[in-house]
């Protein structure tokens, strides 16, 4: 369990999908919640502090339609995969253990696959950063490349997000409590980023590297009072776990920023 676990420990607010051989397993609570969600069997597999370990799984090759459903259910999901043959670590000896790691964090806003996404609407990625003079707003869909942002009064959050419906709206931890009900109200699932993700500074050096460009001054005003929020919300987005893992490449085929509503 000690590979499980450290997988585990890198993604605490996710459920792990395991791989075994034929099936992604999921063991503890994640089996619970995942058996509950799925209506699919919980069993209990060994023990772990002297208690026995409770277990789900679902089969690899129907894994895309249990994702589906956890992902409308609200929840995010860690892909664990095999990243070896089993013959491979044979090779190393009786006791050694297939390599594994996370390939992949499905979240509401991070799905790229066709099969996992509603053809009739936009899957968009928000986030939203507040600050002295007002918010900002930052919002991406991850399967057509759309990337934006503008700046809003703080009385305007609530509307911007019914009018965006997010799929997925993301907030350091002190913004969070702020955004509670508008994320509900809206159907977004509200994930916390902590509060070093939101950095000025940070957000236009990640900015400029994504994008490969020297200044950020063709993708409008990112710099002056009114737009204060632009690079920290942005750079929640850039940020983002999920979109990392499951879109790889995402970077080349993304557009570029582009300041809207002024």
């Amino acid at each position: 369990m000690a590979q499980y676990l450290a997988a585990k420990a890198d993604h605490p607010d996710a459920l792990l999908f395991f791989r075994m051989g034929d099936f992604y397993e999921l063991f503890f609570a994640d089996a619970e919640k995942a058996a509950a969600a799925l209506g699919i069997t919980l069993t209990k597999r060994g023990s772990h502090g002297g208690e026995p370990i409770p277990m789900a799984g679902v089969p690899w090759h129907q894994a895309e339609g249990y994702l589906a459903k956890l992902i409308r259910a609200g929840f995010k999901v860690a892909v664990c995969e095999q990243l070896e043959d089993p013959a491979e670590a044979k090779k190393r000896g009786g006791k050694s253990i297939v390599a594994r790691g996370v390939v992949r964090v499905v979240t509401p806003g991070t799905l790229t696959e066709e099969g996992l996404l509603d053809a009739r609407a936009a899957n968009r990625l928000a986030a939203i950063c507040y600050g002295a003079e007002g918010a900002a707003i930052a919002w991406a869909d991850i399967s057509t490349g759309a990337f934006e942002a503008r700046p809003l009064a703080a009385a305007e959050v609530e509307e911007e997000l019914a009018a965006l419906a997010p799929a997925e709206l993301l907030a350091t931890d002190a913004d969070c409590a702020k955004l509670s009900e508008a994320a509900r109200l809206s159907g977004a699932a509200l994930t916390p980023r902590p509060v070093v993700k939101a950095d000025a500074k940070a957000a236009e050096r990640r900015l400029k590297t994504a994008f490969e460009v020297a200044a950020l001054d063709a993708f409008g005003d990112f710099t002056a009072p009114r737009a204060f929020g632009h690079g920290p919300a942005a750079r929640l987005y850039r940020a983002h776990p999920g979109r990392r893992c499951a879109a790889p490449g995402a970077a080349q085929t993304q557009r570029r920023p582009r300041l809207y509503g002024d």
